[in-house]
């Protein structure tokens, strides 16, 4: 089950505190085996685990004063509140062990999507993701914080970088820096809605299994709002498995949310898209996560060339 994109640098089983392979010992009756999991883009545990009972679980975890802890308190409180209809793998258990915050869940035996063009799992996704509206409306979490503010902080990059451009900007941005600063606010117009959104739709926060159902893991980012955020979403990750935009757009073309919404409100989601890129692929990698800037400048090309296509420029 190995990411399509390894940013971070997980610890192996035999490197993690003594006190936390003990307690997740007791906890689960014995282990096994622990197949530690590469990729994704934290540096916490990430283990499918082989109980002596026989059975499988995957545990994930962080120190409980990482900087990232409050997200996988997050992802646990939301995981939940699922309802039981959410393809989604169910939490077993959460709770610290020697001062590491551990989520269990049921492991799914499953691989990550190709999302490149001609893939079958294309439309599986798509049709994944557009059925999260269904169950996940109303919100069954009313604690997610509203769209219009969470994702307001952060996506978007635009105005920062036209008040300080870096050197490296390349001619169609610094031409243009000042007009996408303008546009990236204002998809939040559209923003307000009743619908648990996932919040991270890419490939790695996907799994399929043998029978080719779709699973969607790790809800650390979960918002209220409207439903077409989570598809538009899938826009930039489907251009960077290799589809140009027009074809992006096209697998997305018969979703109702996508249909249904304001085109310049997609345009400016895009265009806010790319910003938050450009903008975080610039700063300083986090500690032990040090290749998330190269994958995010790759990204930012993806969502860039989705803004070009859309507003024509």
């Amino acid at each position: 089950m190995t990411a399509p994109t390894a940013t971070a640098l997980r610890p192996q089983w035999d490197a993690l505190p003594t006190g936390l392979r003990a307690g997740l010992a007791d906890l689960l009756g014995g282990i096994a085996v622990a197949d530690v999991q590469t990729g994704g883009f934290t540096p916490g545990l990430a283990a499918r685990l082989r109980l002596a009972t026989g059975r499988h679980l995957f545990a994930k975890g962080i120190p409980s004063d990482h900087a990232l802890a409050g997200k996988y308190r997050t992802e646990a409180d939301t995981a939940r509140a699922l309802p039981a209809t959410t393809p989604a793998p169910r939490l077993q258990w959460t709770g610290e062990i020697a001062e590491w915050v551990v989520l269990i869940f049921d492991d799914i035996e499953g691989r990550h999507p190709d999302l490149s063009p001609g893939s079958p799992d294309v439309p599986r996704v798509v049709a994944a993701v557009a059925g999260l509206a269904e169950v996940l409306t109303p919100s069954p979490l009313p604690q997610a914080p509203d769209a219009t503010a969470e994702l307001a902080a952060i996506v978007h990059g635009w105005a920062e970088l036209a008040d300080a451009p870096p050197l490296d900007l390349d001619p169609w941005e610094c031409a243009h820096v000042n007009r996408l600063a303008e546009m990236e606010s204002h998809w939040l117009r559209a923003a307000a809605g009743p619908t648990l959104l996932h919040g991270d739709i890419n490939a790695s926060n996907l799994l399929i299994d043998g029978t080719g159902g779709v699973h969607l893991i790790d809800w650390a980012q979960p918002a209220c709002g409207a439903a077409w955020i989570d598809i538009v979403d899938l826009i930039p990750h489907l251009i960077l498995a290799g589809h140009d935009p027009a074809a992006a757009e096209c697998a997305v073309a018969d979703v109702p949310a996508w249909n249904g919404t304001d085109p310049e409100m997609i345009t400016s989601y895009a265009v806010a898209f790319a910003g938050y890129w450009a903008r975080t692929c610039r700063q300083p990698a986090p500690p032990m996560v040090p290749y998330l800037r190269g994958y995010q400048r790759r990204a930012a090309g993806a969502a860039l060339d989705w803004v070009r296509h859309r507003t024509g420029w």
